[in-house]
């Protein structure tokens, strides 16, 4: 689901779930792969674990990164529940760093990935 600079306060701060955050630019390269890995595999994996993933391009929602101060994008980041930005990102990670973000913030006590990998 795409954030914008209308629709921030309505899907950010009123949510009531943790947020995935992924800013992105549509002449990015590392973004548009970010953004395919998140189509493919992690979108659904943070919402079986009640997480919401959120996308927003940065070329047309400035009040959003100068909100964030993006410089650099892919930018990630997660809003916890009681609306603390955390575990800003720039550049592309690998795939298991976005995976252990949910499980870090899925508000269970320790999930299946974390049970088998750690």
């Amino acid at each position: 689901m795409e954030v914008t600079d209308n629709n921030y306060n309505k899907l950010v701060l009123d949510e009531e779930r943790a947020i995935f955050i992924d800013f992105y630019s549509p002449s990015c390269g590392p973004c548009q792969e970010l953004k395919k890995m998140i189509k493919d595999d992690f979108e659904e994996y943070a919402k079986n674990n009640n997480v919401l993933v959120l996308t927003c391009d940065i070329s047309r929602n400035q009040k959003l990164a100068e909100k964030f101060k993006i410089r650099s994008v892919p930018f990630t980041i997660m809003v916890t529940k009681d609306k603390k930005f955390k575990d800003p990102q720039m550049g592309l990670q690998d795939p298991y760093y976005y995976y252990n973000l949910i499980e870090k913030y899925n508000g269970k006590k320790k999930s299946l990935l974390k049970k088998i990998f750690f």
